[in-house]
């Protein structure tokens, strides 16, 4: 694997700038996503006259829709804004790999263990602010005697979700980004092949997608009532 990512220009590298890319490359993306949003936000007007404007409205429109979707219209107005950034963020990360001199930041199991992470504590957070201390005694179970056996049954589930959610996603990237790096160097040098790259692109948009109706679906459980 190392002798081949040897044959390709990476832009983060110890040949040009020395930056570890798993630190750089999120910071990126955040920026690639973040200037035309602040920009066109900053032009907003009632008749939608711009084009910029208008695509993102577009845009948000379908991120409510697909909120709708994963949350239910109960939860969707306050659950549409950390999902909509986590699915935006996650498919510019897995497609990002595919411009030359670039890696998918979620190649890097760190970047997917950040993301798991604060899919995990945004859930233990809104699940406190809603229920209090009735969301952590749920743990135990509705049985006083079966606390010792129920608790860590619950404590298990729960951190099985940031690993499952981190090993999805850093698997699926990860291989996917062999797979181009060996169709680069020993098929095709020159030109990545088209119909991979679409693969790619479809791949980067499934697992952002997955990611985020699992994310979905953990909020949604912590915001209902307590069990």
């Amino acid at each position: 694997m190392e002798e081949f990512e040897k044959q390709i220009f990476y832009l983060f590298s110890e040949h040009s700038i020395n930056i570890e890319p798993g630190a750089i490359l999120p910071w990126f993306v955040t920026l690639i996503i973040a200037v035309p949003v602040i920009y066109h936000s900053r032009k907003l007007t009632t008749d939608c006259k711009t084009k910029g404007q208008a695509m993102l409205e577009i845009i948000y429109e379908k991120l409510v829709d697909l909120m709708c979707e994963i949350t239910g219209k109960e939860y969707a107005e306050e659950l549409t804004p950390i999902l909509s950034a986590i699915f935006v963020y996650i498919f510019g990360s897995n497609v990002l790999g595919l411009i030359p001199g670039f890696q998918s930041p979620t190649s890097f199991f760190s970047n997917c263990l950040g993301m798991a992470l604060i899919t995990f504590i945004y859930t233990t957070y809104i699940g406190i602010k809603h229920h209090g201390l009735e969301y952590i005694k749920h743990f135990t179970g509705n049985i006083w005697w079966m606390a010792p056996i129920m608790l860590p049954i619950h404590l298990i589930g729960e951190i099985s979700h940031p690993i499952s959610l981190t090993l999805r996603l850093f698997g699926n990237i990860m291989g996917e980004d062999t797979v181009i790096i060996v169709l680069t160097t020993a098929l095709c040098p020159l030109l990545l092949p088209i119909p991979m790259m679409c693969m790619a692109i479809f791949s980067g948009f499934l697992q952002a997608l997955v990611f985020t109706i699992l994310s979905g679906v953990y909020f949604s459980s912590a915001l209902a009532e307590a069990h």
